[in-house]
């Protein structure tokens, strides 16, 4: 099988989330929020889905969990939480990760990855706080 990511993907430890929620006004002051006010903030949130991290790369996430009907990117934000050592990555843009096929589909629309989801147009902070996590990965 070739190799198609730009960006080595890491382990992630037990405790690293991913939240995909609707906007939620009371994370707008998460700065000064404690990780354990922000969780349960996510936590009261409901969220649309969340996940156990499996991997991560500058370039995207897998997580695990059952599959879900992920939501459209323009309608839900992603956070990642990463319990142990208290970081919090707050609504980081990503897209929908198509699977690939070989063969012709005979279907109109491509089928859709329903633990995976990659970034999109992340800024220098977001790319230094995703930097951040990886740097706490197993292995």
């Amino acid at each position: 099988m070739v190799e198609r990511r730009k960006h080595k993907r890491y382990c992630m430890p037990r405790g690293t989330f991913v939240i995909m929620r609707n906007k939620f006004e009371p994370l707008r002051n998460y700065t000064n929020m404690s990780i354990a006010e922000i969780a349960m903030v996510l936590y009261k949130s409901e969220p649309e889905a969340m996940g156990q991290v499996t991997n991560l790369s500058v370039g995207g996430i897998a997580f695990g969990g059952k599959a879900i009907a992920l939501p459209d990117a323009g309608k839900v934000q992603l956070d990642l939480l990463m319990t142990e050592q208290g970081i919090y990555v707050h609504n980081i843009p990503y897209a929908i990760v198509p699977i690939m096929t070989n063969g012709k589909r005979k279907k109109k629309t491509p089928a859709l990855r329903t633990n995976a989801l990659c970034f999109k147009r992340l800024d220098e902070e977001k790319k230094g706080q995703l930097r951040e996590l990886l740097a706490h990965r197993v292995g």
